[in-house]
């Protein structure tokens, strides 16, 4: 079956019966010109007739991978405003954090009876406190390898610094902490994760995006909208903004903003123009809802959205799943080759596209491999019903109101007076009133006052104990609605004992047990759609990463092109397009805060050591302070002290076993050397004996002539 430019042969396609690849083989009972995807082996009983007979191959016009239609982007903007109006009360439990949290009709009723109106806001310190603690307990994102063949320790430790880098350079940190801020307080924020098209600032750019701009499928039931059709972002820029990212769109940008003012279609030239002002009055998109006349300003929307499509898929020996890319060399050799199997598939694909009201600008694939939509979701709690997204503030208004009325309430009947006279008791009983009102008053009575008038001044304030009870009821709800007591916030409670304190501490972080875990999740999501970002950048050419300090220095080579020793084949060293790997938070917090106390600590522990066992750990103590030039201040430590590092025991080790071999090697030839005196004493022996045997031999074939002997004296001289 011939696809694109190649033969796809019958090991690379799972064919089930011949001609169609993944049909029923075991005896099908629909017609094979229906059969387009692999069924269930055995029995499949048929309801009604199918109703398109376009071949086994044919592909529906609704799961082609086209652009997304005006009319569906009208459906999602209509379907937006249907959805639960949660936004209003999100804004009220900011507006709470912030201190706005009476009125303006509040305060007028306040006013007309003479209240003062007070806000002592109790909500903003407990949201803080777990901000706070949020900080304190901030962990960095390490890379773990799922397969230790394509990715070791040294690959994966330079890919957590690669991370790192972009984590501290796209100021991920901030962005992530703004989102838990909404997160607690609103009870969403968002996180956008995403390439940086200005070659002045960091290639990554992860930023906070306030909830007011993003809308999504509300049907939606995943944490990380994986399930989600459709997410909106509704950009409001200015003109000059708008027309530097898409100049193209220059001419209807300025019409749209100036109201077509001057315009005629019947005298128009441009019949393109012509076209974008029937679409704008046709449409039924409220104008207001995308631009702006007296500002000149624009909205666009930002539209990404998951796109059913049919194609065809490889899957690999290691049991990877991609979808097939016929221009792709890579892909047309492995399954030529044999090495892939492919099928076909329906499966979601992300797009994003671009409208400007009912203008269609463009439509592109995600330019993201992760497959998954740009902002990462921050949600606190969601109602079962509804899922209202909402947030710790929500379970505090009702006692902060409470808390702003005892309190005003009380100072009011504490500084009021209750007069009782008769109508003749003063001459003004307005200035009376004023006076009566005054600390230092100053009355002067009628003297033409009947005898039987009084003028009697009570004291108030006979209620305000009262009001101060409840004030203090409303304060003790919002602790236990929040699970933030005084203890965690380092106030004084009713505690004592450090196992009361303790578990006071133990109990409200149980309480924010659920939305930390959802911050997690979703700072986790962050790290992997950065690392994704990480990791396209790294394809793009061999690199170097440098990691460790001191002695323990190492240089990691990434996408070195080599040549195999024992093959002679090419192959890339560390080649990270191969890696699979996961992004996780990492178990200890990389806070100054937290340094200093596990600093702390280890100062401790190493003063209850005995004094000869104190030089063993010194070394560890001035590696775990932050001052400067640290690691060669442990170096030396460790050599006064005879400590050696890994690297030093290694090549000691490597020193002992090399002498070892040496003297062993010595020992060899020192035993050859006496192995060949003793045999060379053998043959000297040999042939001694040999001559030997040889003379007595001779000697008996061969007689003895004796000549005799005479002794002569010579003559003594005198």
């Amino acid at each position: 079956m011939p696809i694109g430019d190649i033969q796809l042969n019958n090991e690379a396609i799972d064919r089930d019966y011949a001609g169609y690849p993944g049909a029923n083989a075991g005896g099908p009972t629909m017609p094979q010109r229906f059969q387009h995807d692999q069924k269930p082996r055995g029995n499949v009983v048929i309801g009604e007739a199918p109703t398109d007979d376009g071949g086994p191959n044919a592909i529906p016009d609704d799961l082609t991978d086209t652009a997304l239609p005006r009319a569906q982007v009208e459906m999602f903007l209509r379907e937006i405003k249907h959805q639960p109006h949660w936004r209003r009360e999100a804004d009220r439990a900011a507006d709470y954090y912030d201190g706005n949290q009476l009125s303006p009709e509040t305060v007028e009723k306040l006013k007309d009876r003479g209240q003062p109106p007070l806000i002592a806001n109790l909500i903003k310190p407990t949201i803080d406190t777990v901000l706070g603690m949020e900080a304190k307990t901030r962990t960095d994102w390490r890379v773990r390898p799922e397969d230790d063949e394509e990715c070791d320790d040294d690959l994966a430790e330079a890919l957590s610094l690669k991370l790192k880098h972009a984590e501290i350079e796209s100021r991920a940190d901030r962005a992530v902490s703004d989102a838990y801020a909404a997160q607690c307080k609103a009870g969403l924020g968002w996180v956008e994760v995403a390439r940086e098209h200005d070659p002045f600032k960091c290639p990554y750019r992860v930023k906070y995006v306030h909830r007011r701009e993003i809308f999504w499928d509300w049907r939606a039931e995943q944490p990380d909208l994986s399930d989600a059709r459709y997410l909106v972002r509704r950009r409001w820029l200015e003109l000059e903004h708008a027309i530097a990212l898409m100049p193209q769109y220059a001419t209807l940008f300025r019409m749209t903003t100036g109201g077509w003012a001057g315009f005629d279609p019947l005298l128009e030239q441009d019949s393109r123009l012509v076209q974008s002002w029937e679409i704008e009055r046709d449409t039924r998109i409220a104008a207001v809802d995308w631009r702006d006349i007296q500002r000149m300003r624009i909205c666009l929307y930002e539209i990404w959205y998951r796109k059913w499509v049919r194609g065809y898929i490889m899957t690999l020996p290691n049991g990877t799943t991609m979808e097939v890319d016929f221009n792709n060399p890579r892909h047309n050799e492995a399954i030529v080759s044999g090495i892939a199997k492919v099928k076909q598939a329906t499966f979601q694909k992300v797009r994003l596209a671009w409208y400007t009201g009912p203008h269609f600008l463009y439509d592109v694939p995600s330019p993201y491999k992760h497959n998954q939509f740009p902002y990462v979701p921050f949600f606190g709690y969601r109602e079962d019903l509804t899922n209202v997204p909402y947030g710790l503030i929500r379970a505090m208004i009702s006692p902060q109101d409470e808390i702003n009325a005892r309190k005003s309430k009380m100072l009011w009947i504490l500084n009021s007076r209750r007069v009782v006279t008769d109508s003749d008791a003063v001459i003004d009983h307005n200035k009376a009133a004023g006076e009566v009102a005054r600390p230092d008053a100053y009355i002067i009575l009628n003297a033409n006052r009947k005898p039987t008038s009084q003028f009697r001044v009570d004291p108030g304030g006979e209620l305000a104990w009262q009001q101060f009870q409840a004030m203090q009821e409303g304060k003790q709800e919002i602790a236990e609605a929040s699970g933030i007591h005084k203890t965690m916030m380092g106030q004084q409670s009713g505690a004592t004992s450090g196992l009361a304190i303790n578990s006071l501490v133990e109990q409200g972080l149980n309480t924010l047990a659920e939305i930390n875990d959802n911050y997690r999740y979703a700072r986790r999501l962050v790290g992997e759609m950065l690392f994704e970002l990480v990791k396209q950048n790294l394809m793009q050419g061999p690199s170097r990463v440098i990691v460790g300090e001191g002695k323990s220095k190492k240089v990691i080579p990434l996408n070195q092109p080599t040549i195999d020793e024992q093959t002679g084949q090419p192959f890339t060293l560390n080649d990270v397009a191969k890696v699979k790997a996961k992004v996780v938070l990492d178990d200890i917090p990389s806070t100054p805060t937290y340094r200093m106390q596990q600093l702390q600590m280890l100062t401790e522990i190493t003063k209850s050591l005995p004094p000869q066992l104190q030089g063993f750990v010194v070394d560890f103590v001035i590696e775990a302070t932050d001052m400067p030039k640290r690691h060669e201040l442990a170096e030396r430590l460790r050599a006064a002290v005879g400590i050696q590092d890994p690297e030093q025991q290694q090549a000691a080790m490597q020193a002992q076993a090399e002498a070892a071999q040496a003297q062993q090697a010595q020992q060899q030839k020192l035993f050859v050397l006496d192995a060949a005196e003793r045999a060379a004493r053998i043959r000297k022996l040999n042939a001694e004996a040999e001559r030997v045997a040889g003379q007595a031999q001779a000697a008996k074939f061969n007689p003895v002539v004796r000549t005799p002997q005479v002794a002569v004296q010579a003559p003594a001289i005198q």
